[in-house]
């Protein structure tokens, strides 16, 4: 005999599924309960979609309609009275299309540096992976990122960032050196990166 779930339950599975899927650090998924069984979804606190009768939706942008093939949007949100225009994503797409929305929901003004949106043009994506290691580190240590973007093991574990994340110090000094680092094509080992940092921050400090 077959076991029947209530949509309750699987609501709660789907939740847990996308949760699994979608939560990676530095971007923070959490959810809260909506009318009808459904659940609002956020990205770091942001709004960002949602799960509506058992279907993963997220805020519509164009990028991310582009990418499903310009489904029709639906209208979904916390009950009939608040609706958000949405895009119902295949939960296979679910990570590129939140990526996606992440980028073009944020205000540009709070928008700082997505190392994926980078990294996918990077001509040998390891040594780009390996620099922005010792980026990262670099800003955290001279207190320009208020949390680490390494684990223990020197592993990038934060890979999209806002100006909520950077220091008052951050705030002034994290994307000129983010514009320095990323011209930055010295492959023959003369000026190592290590170096460099140093160079450039000390320059932009004694130029305001």
């Amino acid at each position: 005999m077959a076991v029947k779930h209530t949509r309750a339950e699987e609501s709660l599975a789907l939740m847990k599924e996308v949760y699994t899927l979608l939560d990676e650090p530095g971007c923070g998924i959490s959810f809260s309960p909506a009318k009808s069984g459904n659940f609002m979804m956020y990205c770091s606190g942001d709004f960002i979609g949602g799960l509506f009768g058992g279907e993963l939706c997220l805020v519509y942008t164009e990028a991310a309609a582009k990418l499903l093939g310009r489904p029709e949007p639906v209208y979904r949100g916390y009950s009939s009275e608040a609706l958000h225009r949405m895009l119902p994503v295949p939960l296979d797409m679910a990570k590129e299309a939140l990526r996606l929305t992440k980028l073009e929901t944020l205000s540009w003004k709070e928008y700082v540096y997505d190392i994926a949106a980078v990294g996918v043009g990077a001509a040998v994506l390891e040594d780009f992976y390996d620099e922005n290691a010792v980026f990262l580190k670099f800003c955290h240590e001279n207190g320009l990122l208020k949390k680490p973007a390494l684990d223990g093991r020197g592993r990038i574990v934060r890979t999209f960032f806002i100006k909520r994340d950077l220091t008052d110090e951050g705030r002034k000094y994290f994307e000129p050196l983010l514009e320095k680092f990323l011209a930055f094509y010295d492959r023959n080992g003369r000026t190592p990166l290590e170096k460099m940092l140093p160079r450039w921050l000390a320059a932009q400090k004694k130029a305001i």
